[in-house]
């Protein structure tokens, strides 16, 4: 296949996979809810419903659904979620029950998957904007967000709890139920900033923003504002939404160019440590979270607060969410998977991750739909810049940034 084929392949094959692994039975009170992994899929993942409801914004822009059906398929997921997925406040339960909404087990009610499902609605809403019902459950989602809940000050400046968990011995929450964790740094938050910015007042919400830590590491002599871990993922998931290279934040900085510079070091990183990992090498790198030979697995490179942590597993789909980016490295190992890693493709495409540096060695079998999703919508961005635009054009958007002080570099 040419580079086209093959993008255009694993882009449909991207969308294959959320309509098989989203509850699309309309007789079911968890009607649209898409799971978490193929290895779990009664398991529904409130990020991945986000990833879907813009799946649907691309099978409908691309002709593989018929337009009225993906603006069905995002008008029930909305309903499904104003009326029967388990929320607190407006946080969305990490996990639910797929065929309930039901909240699965005592997972945490999650500050970043809430934004990263809002990113979907406000995607869909603004894509079949000629719906009315579509944009009304949108705006009640959004403004049902209680983003106050989540404000606490650490010394001078005002930051967002992560997540909240009722139950002792929840998910994060240990023998201390409540509140958990910190935005105190720079991750892949920054979607929720500009979500938040439409409900708070301007003051606390430019406070927020300029809260986290803006820690400094170094590619090439070059400043990257990093974070703590060195996970590319964590560069990746607001700007699948938004286009940092249209806009500039209030300091001046340029997260797109952030993002390109990380790409770069990330994949330096494994070519530098090619002697010792038979994974890494010019055409495999990407040091993410995602499946590992032990399972769902965090890991990354320089530069970073410390050590980074990884064993010689490759995230496939980081590398190719880093395509706007560094378009000819991620291209040229799109390519040499395909061609020499054969293991690596499956029924949607690339799987999402594999292991040289273990006997024998390992190839996942499983895709994650954070996963898939971010390379599905970078893939996109990359041919078309759809979703960009259709993001760009939300009111929602257009008010966070307002608010916030992007300023925008170049016409929409």
């Amino acid at each position: 296949m040419d580079s086209r084929a093959l993008l255009q392949s694993e882009l449909q094959g991207s969308v294959s996979f959320f309509l098989d692994y989203t509850n699309l039975d309309p007789a079911s009170s968890g009607y649209g809810l898409t799971a978490d992994c193929t290895r779990k899929p009664a398991v529904a993942s409130i990020a991945c419903t986000g990833f879907a409801l813009t799946a649907w914004v691309i099978a409908a822009e691309r002709g593989y659904l018929p337009r009225s059906q993906a603006r069905d398929m995002a008008r029930g997921t909305m309903r499904t979620l104003l009326r029967s997925a388990a929320h607190h406040r407006g946080f969305f339960a990490h996990f639910m029950h797929m065929g309930t909404g039901e909240r699965y087990r005592k997972c945490e009610y999650s500050t970043i998957d809430t934004a990263l499902c809002l990113n979907g609605v406000i995607t869909a809403a603004a894509y079949f904007h000629e719906d009315a019902e579509t944009a009304d459950l949108a705006r009640e989602l959004i403004e049902r967000v209680d983003w106050g809940f989540l404000v606490f000050r650490r010394g001078e400046r005002a930051l967002f709890r992560m997540a909240y968990n009722p139950d002792r011995g929840g998910d994060y929450a240990g023998d201390q139920p409540g509140l958990i964790g910190q935005w105190s740094m720079a991750a892949e938050q920054k979607m929720m900033y500009l979500q938040a910015a439409t409900r708070l007042d301007p003051a606390l919400a430019g406070e927020l923003y300029h809260g986290f830590s803006r820690d400094i590491g170094y590619y090439d002599g070059l400043p990257i504002i990093i974070n703590p871990g060195g996970n590319l993922f964590a560069y990746q998931f607001t700007e699948a939404w938004l286009d940092t290279a249209r806009y500039r934040d209030p300091d001046g900085v340029d997260w797109f160019d952030n993002t390109r510079l990380a790409a770069l070091a990330n994949r330096s990183f494994c070519i530098e440590n090619s002697s010792h990992y038979r994974t890494y090498h010019a055409r495999s790198w990407g040091l993410s979270a995602g499946d590992s030979p032990s399972g769902y697995a965090v890991f990354g490179s320089t530069p970073c607060l410390g050590a980074p942590h990884h064993n010689g597993t490759v995230s496939i789909y980081a590398a190719v969410a880093s395509l706007p980016f560094v378009p000819e490295a991620t291209l040229e190992m799109m390519h040499y998977l395909y061609h020499h890693q054969p293991r690596t493709w499956g029924p949607y495409g690339f799987y999402d991750a594999y292991n040289l540096d273990v006997s024998p060695p390992w190839y996942s079998e499983a895709i994650y739909g954070i996963d898939k999703g971010c390379s599905m919508i970078m893939i996109e961005n990359h041919l078309t810049g759809l979703i960009w635009e259709v993001y760009a054009a939300s009111p929602w958007i257009r008010t966070g940034l307002q608010v916030l002080g992007f300023r925008e570099q170049r016409g929409g």
